[in-house]
Formats: structure tokens, C-alpha cells, sequence
């Protein structure tokens, strides 16, 4: 067992290895925004564009806070990473190691899941917003403006989350970044289709002069398509799913009303070691097949 010593020296080490990473962090910030404000005062583009389009040093958390619909920056990771070293000490110091070790496994699990399901969220309202959005577009495109002024106009008219996807997008044209390719990285990172198509849309009209807004017209009605289908199919399929998480959830129900009935059960097989390896084949069974039933439902 890890001595009492040798955890208060480590979360020492951790602390102040936190501390210089926010110290270099805020320098670093220091200097991009002092460099930021002399090219907007020369450029003239605005200053908080500049600074929005800095890049973080942790692109894929960064990206899967995106997703969820949260803009963290490095030094709120370092401090969330600063807590789970915390909690880990503690729960060793209280627990012993092997407890110490789970506390920040355990914790970074739970808050991956909360953003999985965060994201979702967030990527079937965009879904939702998507058809009128584009709608808008056209309507944008009818009247003479450009693909871009197209975009702003209906980006003013479309609430969030897709309103903070299209800034995001004219923030980067404006930077000089191609629109097409800022919207399949956006696609890329959200990973939803329809703005491949949009993209690829764009790309065609800038490459062979097609008409753009027949393509949209087609991506419209494939979305308005694409969403009746969906409704139907899950209508249909209710009772599979509702099976699937009855199946899911019985083993675990069964484990607490057990230990609820008889805690000294359990204890006693722990305390074996051919109980042991039971209960550690059957924990992972059981992630297993809540791993499949997920699949499952996922492909319907």
C-alpha cells in the first residue's frame, strides 16, 4: 500500500506542475492578444475575431466540449484536471490506492458520457434547424446576394446552436480561411452529413459555376425526407428498443436488490477468491453485452 508520505509528495509535484502550466498559459495568452490587437489595428479586421480563432493546446477535448455545445479554454482543462488529481489523492489517502486510482477513471467516464449525450442533443436540434436555415439561404440567394451574405442573413435569423455554428464559419472566412472547406471541417467536427452535402454544394458552384440553389433544393428535401423516414422507423422499432434496455438494465437492477437484501451475499464472494474472478467475469459480461444491445439500437 502507498504510504501516506509518499501521496502528500505527489499531489505536491501535481500542484505545482498545475501552477507552472497556468502561469505559461497566461503568458502565452498575454502575448497572443498583445499580437492580435497590432494586426487588427492594421488589417482592421475586429480584434475578438483574431482572438476567437486562437487555437487551444488540447484540440480533441477541446473538440468534444465543442460538440456539446461549451467553449472551454486550456487553463479551465487544467483546473478540471487539478480537481481529479485532487480527488485522487484523497481517495487514496482515505481508501488506499486502488480506490485513489478509480476516482478520476470513474469521473472522466461519467463526464465523456454527459457530453456524448450533450452533443446529441445539441447535433439533433441543429438537425431540427437545418431545413429553414437553408430555406433562408435561398431566399438570400434570390435576391442577388452572394453565397456568404446568403449565409450571414439567414445566420441572423436562425437561433442557436446552428447560429453559433455559421459565426463560426464567417469568422473563418473572414480570417481568409475558403468557406467550403470551414464548413467540412465544421462537418468533420460535428459530424453531421448534411453539411458535407452543403459543402460540397458550395464547392461545386465555386469550382464549375452550377447552379447552387437546385443543390440546396435537393439537400432540403433530402433532409425533410430523411426525418419522416427516421420518425417512422423508430415508431416501429419501440418495442425492440424498449427490450433492449430491459435486457440492459436487469443484471445491475438485480445486483442492488441483492446487496439491498443481502449485503453479506456479495461480501462473501468477494472475500473468496474463486468469487472474485466470478464477479469480475461477470462485470465484464455485462459491460459486453450492454456494449452490443447499444450497437443494437443504435443500428435501428
Amino acid at each position: 500500500m502507498v504510504s501516506k508520505e509518499f501521496l502528500s509528495y505527489a499531489m505536491a509535484v501535481a500542484l505545482l506542475a498545475v501552477a507552472l502550466l497556468i502561469y505559461l498559459r497566461s503568458q502565452r495568452e498575454a502575448f497572443i492578444e498583445k499580437v492580435s490587437r497590432r494586426m487588427a489595428e492594421s488589417s482592421g479586421i475586429k480584434s475578438e475575431i483574431l482572438l476567437h480563432h486562437e487555437q487551444h493546446a488540447a484540440p480533441m477535448i477541446e473538440h468534444l466540449f465543442w460538440r456539446a455545445g461549451i467553449d472551454v479554454s486550456s487553463w479551465q482543462l487544467s483546473i478540471g484536471f487539478l480537481c481529479l488529481i485532487f480527488l485522487a489523492i484523497l481517495g487514496g489517502l482515505w481508501k488506499g490506492f486502488g480506490f485513489g486510482l478509480s476516482v478520476p477513471v470513474i469521473g472522466v467516464a461519467v463526464i465523456y458520457l454527459w457530453l456524448l449525450r450533450q452533443a446529441k442533443k445539441r447535433i439533433v436540434l441543429i438537425l431540427a434547424q437545418l431545413p429553414l436555415f437553408l430555406d433562408q439561404v435561398l431566399r438570400g440567394l434570390g435576391t442577388g446576394r452572394s453565397m456568404e451574405g446568403a449565409l450571414r442573413l439567414a445566420a441572423e435569423e436562425t437561433p442557436v446552436p446552428l447560429k453559433e455554428i455559421i459565426d463560426r464559419v464567417l469568422r473563418a472566412n473572414e480570417l481568409g480561411a475558403d468557406l467550403g472547406e470551414t464548413i467540412q471541417e465544421t462537418a468533420d467536427l460535428y459530424r453531421i452529413n448534411e453539411l458535407y452535402l452543403l459543402a460540397l454544394a458550395i464547392r461545386i458552384n465555386r469550382t464549375y459555376g452550377s447552379s447552387v440553389r437546385d443543390l440546396l433544393q435537393n439537400v432540403v428535401k433530402m433532409i425533410h425526407d430523411r426525418e419522416a423516414a427516421r420518425r417512422e422507423l423508430r415508431a416501429l422499432t419501440g418495442e425492440t428498443r424498449v427490450t433492449a434496455w430491459v435486457l440492459g438494465l436487469l443484471p445491475p437492477g438485480m445486483a442492488v436488490y441483492i446487496m439491498a437484501m443481502n449485503p453479506k451475499y456479495l461480501e462473501s464472494m468477494w472475500q473468496d477468491p474463486s468469487g472474485q474472478v466470478m464477479l469480475v467475469i461477470a462485470v465484464v459480461l455485462q459491460i459486453a453485452g450492454a456494449f452490443v444491445l447499444w450497437r443494437m439500437i443504435k443500428s435501428i
